[in-house]
C-alpha cells in the first residue's frame, strides 16, 4: 500500500473519531433543547393563564363601574319621586325604576359570573405556575447530567481533534486538500478499499491498469464515479 494512503486511513479513522463525538453533542443539544421546550411551552401555559387572568379582571371591574353608576341613577330617581306632582308622573317614574331594577339585576347577576370565573382562573394561574415549578425543579438534575456530559465530550473532542490534526500535519499538502473536500462533501467515508475490480462505494468497475497501479502502491487513484480514494485490501489479488 502505498505509503500515504496508510497516512490517510489514520486520518479518516480520526476524523470518524470526531464525527461520532459530533453526533454525541448534537444528541445532548437535541435532550436539551427538549427539556427547553417543555419549559417554554410550561411558561407559555402560565403566561396565558394570566393573561385571562388579567381579561376576566378588567371585565369585572367594568362589571363593577357599570352597576354603580346604575345604582346611582335609581337613587336619583328615588329622590325625583318627592318632586314630582301628578299621579301620572309617579306612575311613570315607578315604571322606569322597576325597568332599571332589572337592568342592574342582570348586570349583578353578570358580575357574579364574572367573579366565579375570576376565582376559576385564579386557581388556573396558581395550578400553571406550580407545574411551572415543578416541572423546572424536576429539570434540575437532568440539566446538570447532561452540562457535565457535554462539558466531558467537548473535552473529549478537542483531545481528538488535536490529534486529528497532528496526523493531518503528516500527510502531503495537495493529497490532504483532495481527501478533506472530499470529506467535506460526504461526511463519510471516503478512503475505501478496492473491492474486486469496483469501487467499495459505489461498485463501479475501475480499469485493469488502475487497479494493478493501486495494489501495487505505485500510485493513488480514485474511483471516477464517485471520486472516492481507493486502497487495496490486503491479500487480494
Amino acid at each position: 500500500m502505498h505509503p500515504d494512503l496508510e497516512r490517510l486511513l489514520e486520518l479518516q479513522a480520526k476524523d470518524l473519531v470526531l464525527l461520532d463525538s459530533d453526533v454525541r453533542l448534537k444528541a445532548l443539544d437535541e435532550e436539551l433543547a427538549a427539556l427547553d421546550g417543555a419549559k417554554t411551552r410550561a411558561g407559555e401555559a402560565a403566561a396565558t393563564a394570566e393573561r385571562r387572568l388579567a381579561d376576566l379582571v378588567k371585565k369585572r371591574e367594568e362589571l363593577e363601574k357599570v352597576i354603580e353608576a346604575q345604582r346611582a341613577q335609581q337613587e336619583r330617581r328615588r329622590a325625583r319621586i318627592e318632586q314630582v306632582r301628578t299621579a301620572r308622573e309617579v306612575q311613570a317614574l315607578m315604571t322606569e325604576m322597576d325597568q332599571a331594577r332589572s337592568v342592574v339585576a342582570r348586570s349583578e347577576s353578570e358580575w357574579v359570573k364574572s367573579a366565579e370565573l375570576v376565582q376559576q382562573q385564579e386557581s388556573a394561574v396558581t395550578e400553571a405556575k406550580a407545574q411551572l415549578a415543578a416541572l423546572e425543579g424536576d429539570q434540575t438534575g437532568e440539566r446538570a447530567r447532561l452540562a457535565d456530559a457535554r462539558a466531558a465530550l467537548e473535552q473529549e473532542r478537542e483531545l481528538a481533534r488535536l490529534d486529528r490534526e497532528s496526523t493531518a500535519a503528516s500527510v502531503e499538502r495537495a493529497l490532504r486538500a483532495r481527501y478533506d473536500r472530499l470529506w467535506t462533501a460526504r461526511l463519510a467515508v471516503v478512503v475505501v478499499p478496492l473491492r474486486g475490480d469496483a469501487c467499495g462505494a459505489c461498485y463501479t468497475a475501475v480499469p485493469r491498469n488502475r487497479r494493478s497501479q493501486i495494489r501495487a502502491g505505485t500510485h493513488i487513484e480514485g474511483c471516477e464515479a464517485c471520486g472516492v480514494i481507493l486502497y487495496p485490501v490486503d491479500g487480494q489479488e
